[in-house]
């Protein structure tokens, strides 16, 4: 019974101490590594928070970058009426949304999708976006690119079958030893 609340207490401290180093403020949205195809790497913008209504706006001229990319030579968009290209180097893209675009909290706006072309893995960097309000009001949010990630009760299943897979093997050395 002692061994089981240990781990218990082991779990729980893992899982909140993960959702603690993680946290971070409200954002617009962020950009979301969508996977890979060959030499292209394929991302999407997230609406993070919600306002009023319940949508998140992101208007004409504002823009967003990549950074920390590795051998970029090109770079495209699926919707070329809604966003382009503005500037690409080795280690860095940006692009300009020319219509408004909105959507809920936690969905990837279609209009907002976009490929890297890199021969080098172009890693999932750094970005920064620039949000302008209907007044024209700059607001600017940065952080990592993200990728999915396992839910808490995936991460808590797998350390608890860990943690009963070595009390197991415990039991059974000392049942051997006895025998």
């Amino acid at each position: 019974m002692k061994l089981a609340k240990k781990l218990s207490i082991a779990a729980t401290s893992v899982v909140l101490s993960v959702a603690a180093v993680s946290a971070r403020p409200a954002e617009a949205a962020s950009v979301v590594f969508k996977g890979q195809t060959g030499n292209a790497y394929n991302y999407g913008i997230q609406f993070d928070s919600i306002n009023q209504g319940g949508v998140e706006f992101i208007k004409s001229n504002s823009s967003f970058s990549l950074s920390g990319l590795v051998g970029v030579f090109k770079a495209t968009v699926d919707t070329p009426s809604y966003l382009a290209v503005d500037s690409i180097d080795p280690d860095y893209v940006s692009f300009k949304v020319l219509k408004d675009v909105s959507g809920g909290v936690g969905s990837l706006s279609s209009f907002l999708n976009f490929s890297i072309f890199s021969n080098s893995p172009a890693g999932l960097g750094g970005w920064d976006i620039t949000r302008r309000n209907p007044f024209g009001k700059a607001t600017s949010f940065e952080g990592d690119v993200t990728a999915p990630v396992p839910e808490p009760m995936t991460i808590g299943g797998s350390l608890l079958a860990i943690g009963f897979g070595t009390w197991m093997k415990r039991k059974k050395a000392e049942s051997a030893q006895k025998a």
